[in-house]
């Protein structure tokens, strides 16, 4: 899957900054005649279009040879628009807040006229990548056959900002990090920034049983090499950005809705599976248990599995099989 572009020129975002942006994306599969065997999948944070593409993987479950599968960069994310790989002036630490209400805009304006496609079969994303699929819900249903948000939330909650607000600070301690315009990778602040998220990516019995050991791992301190290794393909300036992204998160927060989110749940009516871990420390399953109460054609799928947030990646066997039963159950109606 070759990646494509997607410029849009002069683009406004929520705060009122002007600027060219492009969204980089992929297509497997192609389009039928009536262009209605189309899915969507976004990316999660810090992952690309090659890292989303374990949410659909094929297996004895699913088989999507018969859909048009496309995967967006979430801007800010190294692929599409990034303080990396944005001019001035807004490179580096000047890049714009880009919502999860910005980068659904900016996504329909792929779809519709780029692609051309006015339905979508299936609207799907793991984290952040769930962060948008509800934003979706609630801006296009009219246009969203169903959706499908993975260890994921309408709305951020004040403990989960409050965890995101606890890496960015260990990541912006490092005096090498200069308000994000370093000359060399601030190496202190990185690794800082992976101890705090490998404590909270998974959960208390991943540690308490050593279940990183079957990932390969023989150690607390393996799990944070993980994490770096992980976190070090991208840049600092563009992990904050995405980081401004998932804090801003809440599908109220527009124009439309003017922050009444009952009012904005209850505007997905496309069909809805909404998928929480069991042991995911972000996103809680309480949460998502309001979300379904209160969107009309909702269903709540716990996943059970015991690797916390990392069950909705698609690389936790028990997580992938419970996903993949979803996404079909979904896409026959």
């Amino acid at each position: 899957m070759e990646p494509r572009n997607f410029p849009i020129e002069r683009f406004v975002t929520q705060g009122g900054e002007t600027l060219d942006i492009n969204l980089v994306y992929t297509v497997q599969g192609e389009l039928n005649d009536r262009k209605d065997n189309c899915i969507l999948v976004m990316t999660s944070y810090s992952a690309t279009h090659e890292d989303a593409g374990d949410l659909f993987a094929s297996s004895d479950v699913l088989d999507l040879s018969d859909y048009c599968v496309v995967v967006v960069n979430m801007l800010a994310n190294s692929e599409s628009s990034s303080p990396s790989n944005t001019p001035a002036p807004f490179d580096g630490p000047r890049f714009p807040l880009m919502t999860v209400h910005d980068n659904v805009r900016a996504q329909h304006l792929l779809v519709t006229q780029e692609l051309s496609v006015d339905r979508l079969r299936l609207v799907m994303g793991f984290s952040m990548g769930g962060l948008q699929t509800f934003e979706w819900g609630a801006q296009h249903s009219d246009m969203v056959d169903a959706i499908l948000p993975i260890c994921g939330a309408a709305k951020i909650s004040t403990h989960n900002w409050l965890f995101v607000e606890g890496a960015k600070a260990a990541m912006l301690a490092d005096r090498d990090f200069n308000g994000g315009d370093y000359e060399a990778t601030p190496e202190v602040g990185m690794e800082a920034f992976a101890t705090v998220y490998a404590g909270w990516v998974f959960s208390q019995g991943f540690f308490r049983e050593e279940l990183y050991r079957e990932m390969g791992m023989d150690s607390v301190t393996d799990v944070i090499e993980f994490m770096k290794g992980y976190f070090g393909r991208r840049e600092p300036n563009d992990l904050l950005g995405m980081l401004a992204t998932w804090q801003a998160a809440n599908i109220a927060d527009n124009d439309r809705f003017n922050g009444d989110f009952d009012a904005a749940l209850q505007a997905i009516t496309a069909r809805a599976i909404v998928m929480p871990g069991g042991t995911d420390l972000y996103f809680r399953v309480a949460d998502s248990e309001y979300e379904v109460s209160r969107m009309p054609n909702a269903e709540l799928r716990v996943i059970e599995s015991k690797l916390g947030h990392v069950a909705g990646s698609g690389l936790d066997p028990i997580g992938k099989a419970a996903m993949d039963r979803a996404i079909v159950d979904l896409l026959n109606g």
